[in-house]
């Protein structure tokens, strides 16, 4: 999108765009794109009586509530929502969220009513083009590549260096920032030394493993600003204290986390 079209936006105005695939017969899908320049992507109840849903974060981290239970999805993994169910759901600041609606939905999350699956890289580059609008006979080429890869482990990809080690911790770490497991016990659980599972991370990450835990703890949290005071977010991704929380996010982002939170409510009112 061109630049000066950015500039004219508000920091917190979403753009919408939506694209439609053979969407009379229930072999249909509907993919909608969903960003925010700035702020916060939240989609809130995303309750739909009538078709499945899938919500994907290309870059980003994605936050499913439903009652109590919060659950944290990277950019290999998609939130399933079920028709008929209701979750809330949220993106992290200035990630595009990719919604995906379906009528008839793959075998692999059959009986799951809100859950997390995973996303091959088949799958991610299927759901990208289809977000961005493509000719109908190829987004339904798309939407059968996108379920063929719902729900697999996920490959190497080709640009990957590392041993493998740093994506299995990364992997879990996504799942769960509040994880406390230090590197030490990381490295003895994956049977090899510390200081290699260090240079994998460095090898995979271009960062330390303290710093890549940082940076993901800090960007879990961004979309939990809005539901949360401060010291509950600094628990729910790891923090022991909401003063080293505050810390680690004004060295990060240059503000606190209370700011950032009051602006993305004014930015909606």
């Amino acid at each position: 999108m061109a630049q000066d079209v950015l500039d004219a936006l508000g920091p917190y105005d979403a753009i919408v765009s939506e694209h439609g695939y053979g969407l009379g017969p229930p072999t249909g899908i509907l993919v909608l794109l969903y960003a925010v320049p700035h702020g916060t992507v939240s989609l809130g109840d995303v309750h739909d009586d009538f078709r499945d849903q899938l919500f994907w974060a290309a870059d980003g981290w994605l936050v499913v509530r439903r009652g109590a239970e919060l659950s944290f999805a990277g950019p290999h993994q998609a939130v399933w929502v079920r028709r008929g169910t209701s979750a809330e759901v949220r993106g992290g600041s200035g990630h595009a969220v990719h919604a995906v609606m379906l009528r008839e939905p793959p075998a692999v999350v059959a009986g799951l009513s809100v859950g997390l699956v995973g996303l091959d890289a088949s799958a991610r580059s299927a759901v990208t083009l289809l977000g961005h609008g493509v000719p109908e006979e190829r987004g339904l080429e798309l939407r059968a590549q996108l379920l063929a890869g719902l729900g697999r482990p996920e490959a190497v990809a080709h640009r990957a260096r590392g041993l493998g080690l740093a994506r299995q911790v990364a992997a879990a770490l996504m799942a769960d920032p509040a994880d406390p497991t230090e590197l030490r016990e990381w490295a003895d659980r994956l049977h090899v030394s510390s200081r290699t599972l260090q240079r994998d991370f460095e090898r995979e990450y271009a960062a330390t493993w303290s710093a890549w835990r940082t940076r993901h703890r800090l960007a879990a949290s961004l979309p939990l600003l809005e539901l949360y005071p401060v010291a509950r977010v600094a628990h729910l991704v790891g923090y022991a204290s909401a003063s080293a929380y505050v810390a680690a996010f004004r060295r990060v982002y240059g503000t606190t986390p209370g700011r950032r939170a009051a602006a993305a409510t004014r930015g909606r009112n």
